[in-house]
C-alpha cells in the first residue's frame, strides 16, 4: 500500500511505504504552513527514551494507516533545539510524546500521552 503524507486532498507527493516526513530544520516550516491551507497537518514530537512515546507512536501511526494520511515526524533528541523552537513559535508547552494539528496556520488542536490517541479520530469525524 502507498500512502502519501498530504492524502488526496492535498500535494501529490509521495513517500510509498513511509508516510512519516522527517520534520528536521526551520526551512519545513514554510511548507507547513502552506499545506496547513489545505488541510490538515499533523506533527508528532517522539522521544525515544520514552516507552510511552513509543507505544502511543506505533498506536497514532496504525490510526492514520487506516486514514490513508501522513504526518510529520520529530525527534526531540536529535531535533531538541526545532522542538523548542516549536513550542515557543505556537505558544504549546513542550511534551514528549506531543502531537500538534495545524489547519489554515493556527494550531486546532495538541495533546501528549495517550490523549494523542483520542485527536485523530476527533478531528476527521468533523472534516
Amino acid at each position: 500500500m502507498k500512502f502519501n503524507i498530504f492524502n488526496s486532498r492535498g500535494n501529490s507527493e509521495n513517500y510509498g511505504e513511509d508516510f512519516r516526513k522527517p520534520l528536521l530544520d526551520l526551512e519545513q516550516w514554510e511548507e507547513i504552513m502552506i499545506l496547513s491551507k489545505k488541510r490538515n497537518v499533523y506533527i508528532f514530537k517522539h522521544s525515544s527514551r520514552c516507552g510511552v512515546s513509543s507505544m502511543v507512536k506505533k498506536r497514532f501511526e496504525n490510526q492514520l494507516i487506516e486514514k490513508g494520511l501522513g504526518f510529520y515526524y520529530l525527534h526531540i533528541q536529535t531535533h531538541r533545539c526545532l522542538s523548542n523552537w516549536l513550542a515557543e513559535e505556537l505558544n504549546i508547552r513542550h511534551e514528549s510524546p506531543q502531537l500538534i494539528v495545524i489547519n489554515s496556520e493556527k494550531v486546532i488542536a495538541h495533546g501528549s500521552h495517550y490523549d494523542i490517541l483520542e485527536i485523530v479520530p476527533n478531528l476527521e469525524k468533523t472534516a
